[in-house]
C-alpha cells in the first residue's frame, strides 16, 4: 500500500465515500492489524503487488469500535474492515467498486506468507526499454 509521502490527494470522506453507492458485505478472519503496519516486509509486499492503495485508522467510526479503510488513489474503489471491539476472529467488511480491495490485499497478505514471509531485500528489480518487473528471489519469480 501506499506510504504516506506516495498518496495522492484524494481524502476519504470527500472524494471516495459517496451517497448511494453500492457495496458488498462479508466477513473475514484475517485481522486488519495483520496486513497494516504490522511488518514492513509485508507493508512492502503488499504495496508492490496491491497497486495504488492507500490504507487509514479510524478509531471513531459509527457502527464499529475501530475500522480500517483502503482506497484506489483513483477514488474508484474502497473497503472498511471492522473490528467491533469486542471479539477478534472475524471482521466485517464493506467493499465498493470494481476493486474488491480487501480481496486483494488478503490475497497478497497469503502470497507473501506462501512465499515464507520474505524480507524486503529479497526482492529484485529488472527494468528493460519496455518495461519493469519486480521480481521474489530471482528473475523468473516476477511478483508486480
Amino acid at each position: 500500500m501506499l506510504i504516506s509521502g506516495q498518496r495522492t490527494d484524494v481524502e476519504l470522506f470527500r472524494d471516495v465515500l459517496r451517497p448511494g453507492q453500492v457495496t458488498h458485505e462479508s466477513t473475514t478472519s484475517l485481522s486488519p492489524w495483520s496486513v497494516a503496519g504490522a511488518d514492513p516486509a509485508l507493508d512492502f509486499h503488499i504495496g508492490l503487488t496491491v497497486p495504488g492503495v492507500w490504507h487509514s485508522w479510524d478509531t471513531e467510526p459509527a457502527g464499529a469500535h475501530t475500522r480500517l479503510w483502503l482506497a484506489n488513489d483513483t477514488a474508484t474503489s474502497w473497503a472498511s474492515v471492522d473490528y467491533d471491539g469486542r471479539q477478534a476472529e472475524t471482521f466485517t467488511v464493506t467493499q465498493h467498486g470494481p476493486r474488491h480491495l480487501w480481496d486483494e490485499v488478503a490475497a497478497a497478505h497469503e502470497r507473501w506468507l506462501l512465499a515464507g514471509r520474505p524480507s524486503i531485500d529479497r526482492y529484485g528489480l529488472t527494468v528493460t526499454a519496455d518495461a519493469q518487473k519486480v521480481w521474489l528471489d530471482r528473475p523468473d519469480n516476477v511478483m508486480a
